[in-house]
C-alpha cells in the first residue's frame, strides 16, 4: 500500500469511528491505528530511498553533461588547431569553436538547472507528504489521549455517583 493509501485508510478510520456523545471526539480501534502507523514506518524508508535515487540520477546527469561539454570543447580545440594553417579558416574555426563552447556551456548549465529543479520539486513533494502524514499521526495521537481522558473522567464520574448512592 502506498503512503497515500495508508493516509486514506487512516482518514477513513477517523471519519468512520464512533462519536462520543456531545463531543467532536471519536473512538478508534487502537490495533487499526497502530497497524497503519507501522505501515507508514515501513514506507518511509522506501520514499527516502527513492529520493536518494533521484539525487544520484541528478548527479549522473550533471556528470554526463559536464563530460559531454568537455568532449565538445576538446573537439572544438582540436578542430581549431587543425585549421590554423590558413588565416581565414583559422578565424572561422576559432569563431565556431567559441560558439560550440558557449553552446556546450549553456546546454550543461540548462541540464544542471533542470536536474536541480526536478530534484527540488521531488523533495518538496516528499516533504509535503511527510508533513501531512506527521500531522495525521499527531492528530490521531491527540485524539487517542483525549479519548482516554474522557473515559477516565466518565469512570470517575460514575465512581463518584456510585459512592453517593451507597452512602444513602
Amino acid at each position: 500500500m502506498t503512503i497515500d493509501g495508508i493516509l486514506d485508510e487512516l482518514e477513513s478510520l477517523l471519519t468512520d469511528g464512533s462519536r462520543l456523545p456531545f463531543t467532536n471526539k471519536r473512538i478508534l480501534e487502537e490495533d487499526d491505528v497502530i497497524r497503519l502507523l507501522d505501515e507508514l514506518r515501513e514506507k518511509f524508508p522506501d520514499e527516502v530511498a527513492e529520493a536518494a535515487q533521484i539525487v544520484a540520477e541528478r548527479q549522473r546527469i550533471l556528470e554526463k553533461a559536464q563530460e559531454e561539454a568537455r568532449k565538445i570543447v576538446e573537439q572544438a580545440k582540436m578542430y581549431a588547431i587543425k585549421l590554423t594553417d590558413e588565416n581565414i579558416i583559422a578565424k572561422q574555426a576559432q569563431e565556431q569553436s567559441n560558439e560550440i563552447v558557449i553552446l556546450a556551456n549553456k546546454e550543461a548549465a540548462d541540464l544542471r538547472n533542470d536536474a536541480i529543479s526536478y530534484a527540488d520539486s521531488v523533495f518538496k513533494h516528499l516533504e509535503g507528504q511527510i508533513e501531512k502524514t506527521l500531522e495525521v499521526v499527531r492528530q490521531g495521537h491527540n485524539e487517542l489521549i483525549q479519548s482516554r481522558r474522557n473515559e477516565k473522567n466518565l469512570e470517575a464520574a460514575r465512581h463518584g455517583h456510585n459512592e453517593l448512592n451507597q452512602s444513602r
